[in-house]
């Protein structure tokens, strides 16, 4: 018996292979680690819709298999000029080929791709947003469950050891019942205007970075939104010929299994200068009523500056390469260690027999991740009646 993966990508930009910026995005990054642990990926097929976006991406990963020393049997697709949005039904269709995909696309096509592979029983990680509607969320949980297919949301936050340190304080009750929280999250100008500028105006600064958060809070505390209100600010970006938000601000109020309430404050933005310290800046307070806890989450206490650039603040947690003591070259962190978990349970599924139905309650799962996509479409409702309560 064959017990190795065979792993299909669908989309092949930034967060994949870092096309469009210095680095190589962190799903291959992470499938490299994976694979140096186990040795167990037989081959990865990357599917995109335009070949010469694809070659740019696949001549990054010629070169981060080139820097690591790992070496995977990689194709991609497709291999002609044509522009075919479609292209990712002839890669599923072999779907007994295939352990499992990872969609990493924007946001609003989520629910048509994942409810394709679904339909062929493939084990399923979308990069957050899930989906953009309750709707959209519960036809995969349901194709998810009559198909017996795996499904996960990479929410990496989860993962990140300051946010499990939060974790812990609210726990173990040193900072007493949650009273608010306030999130601040910023990206530089060059996300929207560049790197998503194909796509930019079927999003928003919210629902792609600020679920993060809202995702988290849920993780933390374990609690329910109950309602919510937003603000949208136009500025900047729509000066410029770019018909989404500057900067969104949600409050929503939560309910704890103890029916105690409390608030959070999500303020997100796209126009950070391009010139500032780090792609993200974000940070995140929670006050309690014996205490708070905060975690500033772009500057973790390392920094480089050179003649060539301007200060840089690097986030040593996410995703970046280290020398171990045999002189590789390894990525770690927490990006990393997110989808090579979705690994690991796609092995135990598939070589071990592991019931689905053991990562419920443990991973953010597709029917986990129906509380943010409430909030998500709470927020998009919020937004055509702004400072009006939305329930959710």
């Amino acid at each position: 018996m064959n017990n190795k993966l065979r792993i299909a990508i669908i989309g092949a930009g930034m967060y994949t292979t870092g096309r469009g910026t210095d680095g190589y995005g962190t799903i291959i990054p992470a499938l490299i680690e994976w694979e140096r642990e186990n040795q167990c990926i037989e081959v990865i097929n990357i599917v995109g819709t335009n070949v010469d976006r694809l070659n740019q991406s696949m001549k990054k990963i010629k070169s981060i298999y080139k820097k690591t020393g790992i070496n995977i049997k990689t194709f991609g697709y497709p291999t002609n000029d044509n522009k075919d949005a479609d292209y990712y039904k002839n890669i599923i269709n072999e779907s007994k080929n295939l352990s499992c995909v990872i969609i990493a696309v924007p946001d609003h096509l989520h629910e048509k791709i994942a409810g394709d592979c679904l339909k062929k029983g493939i084990h399923t990680l979308v990069v957050k947003p899930l989906t953009l509607t309750l709707n959209g969320a519960k036809y995969l949980i349901n194709l998810q469950k009559k198909y017996n297919a795996y499904g996960l949301t990479e929410f990496h936050k989860r993962y990140d050891r300051h946010n499990l340190k939060i974790k812990e304080a609210i726990q173990n009750d040193e900072i007493g019942s949650p009273l608010y929280f306030i999130v601040e999250y910023s990206q530089r100008k060059i996300i929207p205007t560049k790197l998503f500028s194909r796509w930019v105006d079927n999003t928003n600064v919210f629902q792609y970075l600020g679920v993060h958060y809202a995702d988290l809070i849920y993780f933390l505390t374990n609690a329910k939104p109950v309602r919510l209100q937003t603000k949208g600010q136009y500025g900047w970006l729509k000066e410029n010929g770019i018909n989404t938000y500057d900067s969104i601000h949600v409050t929503i109020e939560w309910e704890m299994n103890n029916n105690k309430r409390f608030l959070s404050f999500i303020h997100t933005n796209w126009i950070d200068p391009n010139n500032t310290s780090a792609m993200s800046d974000q940070r995140i307070k929670v006050i309690g009523t014996k205490g708070r806890i905060e975690s500033n989450q772009k500057n973790r206490g390392l920094q480089k500056v050179t003649d060539d650039q301007n200060l840089e603040e690097i986030n040593p947690d996410f995703c970046n390469t280290y020398t171990n003591p045999n002189g590789e070259v390894i990525y770690k962190g927490y990006g990393i260690d997110s989808i090579k978990t979705f690994l690991d349970d796609i092995y135990k599924i598939t070589t071990e027999k592991c019931d689905i139905n053991f990562f419920e309650n443990k991973r953010p799962t597709f029917s986990d991740s129906l509380v943010s996509t409430s909030i998500i479409e709470a927020v998009n409702k919020g937004l055509k009646a702004q400072n009006s309560w939305i329930d959710i």
